[in-house]
């Protein structure tokens, strides 16, 4: 797999992911940080996908919260796993960069057309 850190907390704060909301236009995850919350805003995804940390484990060490809690994946991912299925039309498509935000419990896989904003979260 081959990645690049996005965001990171080199602290040995809790990390979790406590919100998601989805409106076909925007996607906004919402993390705490010890309680501090950030919003995590991808337009128009192309897709995301949230499961437990457990089923992610081809990620670790290197995605870890360890390492960080924003990454681009840039090969390797689920965007690669998908690939591989017939149905799957965006196979080809470059311009689709995969993103994982790491929780302590829950992970949150994006295809985006363009890079997420992050700020402070007003939830």
């Amino acid at each position: 797999m081959k990645y690049k850190i996005l965001e990171s907390d080199n602290s040995t704060n809790t990390i979790e992911v406590i919100n998601l909301n989805f409106d076909v236009d925007l996607l906004t995850i919402t993390i705490s940080i010890d309680g501090d919350k950030i919003d995590i805003i991808f337009e128009e995804p192309a897709g995301f996908r949230v499961l437990d940390e457990g089923d992610l484990l081809e990620f670790w060490p290197e995605c870890s919260l360890q390492a960080g809690w924003l990454h681009e994946i840039i090969t390797g991912g689920w965007f690669d796993l998908e690939s591989k299925r017939n149905g799957f039309s965006s196979c080809g498509n470059s311009e689709i960069t995969e993103y994982l935000v790491v929780g302590v419990n829950y992970c949150v896989n994006i295809l985006g057309w363009e890079k997420p904003s992050i700020q402070q979260s007003t939830r």
